[in-house]
């Protein structure tokens, strides 16, 4: 068993010490010019390969070369520029692999083991399979070729690995690896991928290679135990899948919606709102003006929020289209049915002066009738204990709606509402609620409500859904929402 530098590893002097870059990182040692000349005695040998225990600086070595050397080993075990591995016997593989392996690998030569033992199945046609055969014969793979997919489908496979990919003449992708053989392949999930990026024609020469080689890539980093080349990109849950474009040529990861959803809500929003895969446009700014309120538009459906994390939410949510009300988790989607079941309860008029001396209120009012000049009116209501109503008109039509449970909520997110239509140039009746959840955000102990507001709403929400609950003919149902959707960690009532 021989320590070896990886052969990725590359030095750079500095002026005080030197800088190491290794496969997935790097590191600056400080501590005068002589680390240099240590590095350079010492990188010859650790490239040749060292048994460990003659690693120790020996004795009699002046203490500053002794303590440089054991900084220099420290800092190259501690970021994985150096593999111990026994020689590669008589199989070894071509000089180029055996290099990528004690670059990349935990224990290359087992690494090359599994990789040499295995058998790689090319199903596919024309130039995509043919790039995928090369691609598998230069890491020394044997290759059997099958003409089971189509001209513009491609599977690679060994034992019960499988890798999907397709390729049109403008663009391809390339799935995650599975387990389960062919058998585990979600045949849904791959037509709506080469649906929604328009996978068509005949693939390319330059578009085959990549995808193809990128197929085996995946593959061959399942079989030898290295992590995916996605690993480092992946949020949450979502495998990634690699998408590339002809003009110009490009490849990108990006989230597929499949399987468990994400824990953060938001990662799961990155997912939904996708360019290339999520089924859900981009929130967008564009144009449109993002003071006072944050604004975005997801197609045509706009968003409305304190922040652009939130337009950016409440654009993607009301760009779906169902029988019910959506929420990005059961607290969302069921405060905001809740919220829909109650709009039309009357209730006593609350005192003005509850929701008047709250400055978030008055601000998003102000900005609503000062700042747009909206000739609005406001009909606070108090529903139940606990549950307030809020209804903004200019005479003619309700311009906002929100039930909180205060009315100074209510009044705060109808006025916000408000405020986003005008400020969009929109028509039609707005609602907002503090049923969504918002990004953390640190905050020093001394800030206002008017900070953070509506952070602290969602902390009441469990309080006021029971008490919207129990008002009188407010009932809801859960609606089951299609895999895609339950995915992104979507819950939906009616």
């Amino acid at each position: 068993m021989l320590v070896r530098l990886r052969p990725i590893v590359q030095a750079t002097r500095t002026a005080d010490g030197l800088h190491l870059r290794g496969w997935a990182s790097s590191c600056t040692l400080s501590g005068g010019s002589g680390l240099w000349k240590v590095w350079q005695r010492l990188a010859p040998q650790l490239e040749s390969g060292i048994p460990r225990a003659s690693l120790e600086v020996p004795e009699g070595t002046a203490p500053a070369v002794r303590a440089a050397v054991s900084l220099i080993l420290e800092q190259l075990w501690e970021h994985d520029m150096l593999v111990e591995m026994p020689s590669w016997g008589a199989d070894a593989p071509a000089p180029e692999v055996a290099a990528w392996l004690e670059s990349a690998a935990a224990e290359p030569v087992e690494a090359w083991r599994r990789l040499h033992a295995a058998t790689v199945v090319v199903a596919g046609q024309g130039m995509l399979q043919d790039a995928a055969v090369r691609a598998a014969e230069a890491v020394g793979l044997a290759v059997q070729r099958s003409d089971a997919a189509g001209n513009r489908e491609l599977v690679v496979a060994a034992g019960d690995l499988v890798v999907l990919a397709g390729c049109g003449t403008d663009v391809g992708y390339v799935l995650v690896p599975t387990t389960g053989g062919l058998a585990s392949v979600n045949t849904e999930a791959t037509m709506r991928i080469a649906a929604r990026l328009g996978v068509t024609g005949e693939p390319a020469e330059i578009l085959s290679t990549l995808i193809g080689s990128a197929a085996v890539h995946r593959l061959v980093c399942a079989l030898a135990g290295l992590p995916d080349p996605a690993a480092e990109l992946a949020t949450g849950t979502c495998p990634m899948v690699l998408v590339a474009h002809a003009d110009p040529l490009t490849a990108t990861y990006h989230p597929l919606l499949q399987g468990p959803p994400p824990p953060d809500p938001w990662r799961a929003l990155e997912a939904l709102t996708d360019h290339e895969l999520g089924p859900v446009d981009t929130p967008v700014f564009g144009s449109l003006p993002q003071v006072p309120a944050n604004l975005a538009t997801s197609g045509d459906a706009l968003g409305i929020g304190t922040t652009a994390d939130s337009a950016r939410l409440d654009a993607a949510l009301n760009a779906l289209k169902t029988d019910g009300v959506i929420g990005i988790d059961e607290t969302h989607a069921r405060g905001a049915a809740l919220r829909l079941a109650a709009r039309h309860h009357r209730g006593e008029p609350a005192d003005a002066h509850e929701w008047t001396s709250d400055p978030t209120a008055h601000r998003w009012w102000k900005a609503l009738t000062a700042r747009f000049g909206v000739p609005a009116v406001v009909r606070a209501e108090r529903l139940a204990p606990g549950v307030h109503k809020a209804e903004i008109s200019n005479g003619q039509r309700v311009l906002a709606w929100a039930v909180e449970a205060t009315a100074a909520d209510a009044v705060a997110f109808a006025a916000l509402a408000a405020t986003g239509y005008a400020q969009a140039g929109r028509a039609g009746t707005a609602h907002l609620n503090g049923a969504a959840p918002l990004k953390p955000a640190d905050h020093p102990g001394w800030v206002t409500r008017q900070w953070h507001w509506p952070a602290d709403v969602r902390d009441r929400e469990e309080r006021l859904q029971q008490a919207i609950a129990m008002l009188p003919g407010v009932r809801i149902r859960p609606l089951q929402l299609d895999p895609e959707l339950r995915a992104a960690g979507l819950k939906a009532y009616r």
